[in-house]
């Protein structure tokens, strides 16, 4: 494979990880900084594609605070709405595939089963909205691109559930889940082992264009999510926090995310022969490495 290859947002959880695997597979990879490329900045991302000419950009780059967003809507619409129409724009200028990393609160979460491809968005709140919107710009500019949505994108690091976990019962605080909330653990490093594959099959695949869906395998509620956490963290650090308060999503404050984020993956299995991974595996793993880091911290 020869193509040149952009990764914007490479210093994100899942921005890091493609990088890592890049690495590993001898793949190189443009990764602009901000003051390369600044997605506050339009012009600065139609000069850096023009300058460097990739064959294929991903985008991992988004504003991905719902609180933050409902109190700065104009800097998440500008992030996640208006920088990636111009990167669609840039990358149809330049011939370039654009790969676009996307999330299940695009719906609205009212669905009982898992949502596929062919799905009406319904997003709630500015965020999810943007997202949604992000994705239109880049269907309606460059007909060469892959929309990737995931599920719950779990870490030892970085803003999301799992490290939440981690932290509340680390530190022996209270830990607030809901029961009527779903989704599929999806580990930020086989993210990027789904990344890589599609990438490393854009060269050869005919007209592959469109979205996709990918999560971990095996869709679970925040509570029974927890409880598993708990008990793996138990063993390497005496925990305290045994019992979950129990809350409902919708007592909780701000906007709330989809009840239901488990996504169908038979379009990407089709057509990449993509199989989505079970996640307890991964969980083990990345826990370790958590308490890992904290002893020597």
């Amino acid at each position: 494979m020869f193509m040149k290859l952009m990764l914007i947002g490479g210093t994100g959880l899942i921005g890091q990880e493609v990088l890592k695997l890049l690495e590993k597979k001898r793949l190189p990879c443009i990764a602009p900084d901000k003051n390369e490329l600044n997605l506050e900045n339009l012009p600065s991302i139609e000069r850096f594609v023009s300058k460097y000419q990739p064959d294929i950009v991903i985008s991992c780059a988004s504003f991905n605070d719902p609180a933050g967003a409902e109190r700065e809507p104009h800097k998440c619409m500008l992030i996640n709405r208006d920088a990636m129409a111009t990167l669609a724009d840039a990358c149809h200028q330049h011939n370039a595939i654009l790969l676009y990393i996307s999330t299940y609160r695009v719906f609205d979460g009212n669905k009982k089963e898992p949502y596929t491809e062919d799905d009406i968005p319904n997003p709630t709140g500015v965020m999810a909205t943007s997202r949604w919107e992000a994705e239109q710009q880049i269907m309606a500019r460059c007909p060469r691109h892959i929309i990737l949505r995931l599920s719950w994108v779990i870490s030892h690091w970085r803003d999301n559930l799992l490290k939440y976990l981690l932290d509340r019962i680390s530190q022996e605080q209270e830990v607030a889940v809901v029961a009527d909330q779903q989704g599929c653990p999806t580990p930020g490093d086989d993210v990027a082992r789904v990344i890589v594959a599609i990438v490393q099959q854009l060269d050869c695949l005919a007209q592959p264009w469109g979205t996709y869906h990918y999560a971990g395998a095996e869709p679970v509620s925040e509570n029974r999510f927890a409880e598993t956490v708990i008990a793996e963290a138990s063993q390497y650090q005496p925990l305290k926090v045994r019992k979950l308060r129990m809350d409902k999503l919708n007592q909780r404050d701000g906007i709330q995310a989809p009840a239901n984020a488990t996504l169908a993956c038979r379009k990407i299995l089709s057509t990449f022969g993509v199989h989505n991974k079970p996640w307890r595996g991964s969980l083990a793993r990345m826990i370790k490495r958590f308490f890992q880091l904290r002893s020597v911290s």
